[in-house]
């Protein structure tokens, strides 16, 4: 069923699926969802120079823009390369990605939970040999149609395992692109907590060991979404040279930076409505209990 929607979905046009996208947000916005109590919680902690209603602005507009996501995949993921390319209107730091590709001694890309990211296959199409990691479905027939559809787009998939991580230390010591999620909190025992917007958040350490072990490029990535479903825009971004840094301490707080910076350019995109602060330093408490968030 969940395939067949998708599928179905992919027959609107991409305006047609913004709209749906925008009423999905509308509903998460109108009534007291998980979503959008995590996300004022999170807007209230990383953007406390904003006033109360320019917070709720925002929270506003970043369930719009996660309902808009959730509709547009049937396009990412079923519509033709061509079709999805000329989603994509333009390219900033395009030279950073071709510098970091052109050293030939692998590239770690990671790509944030902004915009919409599964465009980011196609703007990655015919670059390199790409392999990422992924979390597999729990239902067979979507994780098979999940896969299939990013495979198509030449995206080699392995699943976070650690047959999945040595796969990728391998990519980047033959000079090939790995792809690593630096946005989302990693289980306690594979991170440690670094600063991001001020606050400490439980970031992964997956990134440093590929870079300590392998030499690799970093860059960041997004899709900046254009109102008026005219496309996206991708952005590529440069770590400061501290997220080479042999301390992980200071290697994570570069990471986090470089997110943090790409968040700024267009922060109503970004997944708000995810638990990022969930795991706090000993004797913090966890503030979306707090918050008394579903």
């Amino acid at each position: 069923m969940a395939v067949g929607f998708i599928k179905v979905m992919g027959l609107l046009t991409f305006k047609g699926a913004q709209r749906l996208g925008r009423f999905i947000g509308w509903t998460l916005w109108v009534r007291k969802t998980r979503s959008r109590e995590v996300a004022k919680v999170n807007v209230g902690m990383c953007f406390p120079e904003k006033s109360e209603q320019e917070q709720l602005a925002m929270v506003k507009e970043s369930l719009f823009n996660a309902g808009m996501t959730g509709a547009e995949v049937a396009a990412a993921w079923g519509w033709s390369r061509e079709k999805g390319e000329a989603l994509l209107q333009g390219y900033e730091g395009l030279e950073i990605m071709q510098a970091a590709i052109d050293e030939d001694k692998g590239t770690l890309f990671m790509p944030l939970h902004h915009g919409n990211w599964e465009f980011l296959n196609h703007a990655m199409y015919g670059r390199a040999n790409i392999l990422g990691m992924y979390r597999p479905a729990k239902m067979p027939p979507f994780d098979k149609f999940m896969h299939d559809s990013r495979a198509r787009l030449k995206l080699g998939l392995v699943p976070t395992t650690r047959e999945g991580v040595m796969a990728l230390f391998d990519t980047l010591h033959n000079g090939d692109m790995a792809v690593v999620l630096p946005d989302q909190e990693p289980k306690r025992e594979h991170g440690e907590f670094a600063d991001f917007f001020g606050r400490p958040a439980l970031t992964p350490k997956l990134p440093y060991e590929l870079i300590q072990k392998t030499g690799c490029n970093v860059v960041i990535g997004f899709c900046r979404r254009l109102p008026d479903g005219k496309g996206f825009v991708t952005h590529f971004l440069k770590p400061g040279d501290d997220i080479y840094s042999a301390d992980l301490k200071t290697h994570l707080t570069a990471m986090n930076k470089c997110v943090e910076e790409a968040v700024r350019i267009c922060p109503e995109q970004f997944e708000w409505s995810y638990k990022r602060f969930k795991r706090q330093p000993d004797g913090m408490p966890n503030p979306y209990k707090v918050a008394k968030v579903p």
